[in-house]
């Protein structure tokens, strides 16, 4: 993330070339790992756009991490966002507002790509759900990950993101 800030402010990067770049990364990577859940790039290019115009003088000061995508588990509640916690039950669950944290990540100028898969509850060892299905190591998808932030991990892992956020209780960030 320091270097990807470090391009953004001496403009070796913009913000919509990155995510660009992660987008197809995306593509190429997302079918043989399941790392994600709801993608939200149409947004976020309309948010990497708004960043790369703070970078460039136009507008206000760029925040600590202007332009930077973040993928957040899919436990963590996102304002107008699907959070199914890895549930068939809560396929069609819809926040009403941000978690904090979220909220702080957001007002720093990240922006939120994509949504860490998550086995249902957070519960299992394991990253799987039967809304979801099996997310893979990308290092050897033959195996899965393990812990709940298991789609996180693989994300970035994969190239999939520079950011991610997840949680652990049991050894959801230990395990993957």
């Amino acid at each position: 993330v320091t270097e990807v800030l470090d391009a953004f402010r001496t403009k070796q990067l913009s913000p919509v070339e990155y995510l660009h770049a992660l987008i197809e990364r995306i593509e190429v990577a997302q079918p043989q790992v399941n790392a994600l859940g709801d993608t939200y790039f149409d947004e976020a290019l309309v948010q990497a756009r708004q960043a790369a115009d703070r970078y460039a003088g136009r507008g206000e000061r760029p925040r600590p991490l202007e332009g930077v995508p973040v993928v957040v588990k899919d436990e963590t509640e996102v304002a107008g966002k699907r959070t199914t916690n890895g549930s068939l039950l809560y396929a069609e669950s819809i926040a009403e507002q941000s978690d904090p944290f979220v909220e702080r990540l957001v007002d720093a100028g990240a922006i939120i790509h994509a949504r860490g898969l998550t086995p249902e509850f957070s519960v299992p060892f394991w990253t799987h759900s039967r809304l979801w299905g099996v997310t893979r190591n990308p290092w050897n998808t033959a195996y899965d990950v393990g812990g709940s932030s298991g789609g996180s991990a693989a994300a970035l892992a994969s190239g999939m993101t520079p950011l991610a956020t997840g949680s652990d209780i049991g050894g959801s960030i230990r395990v993957p």
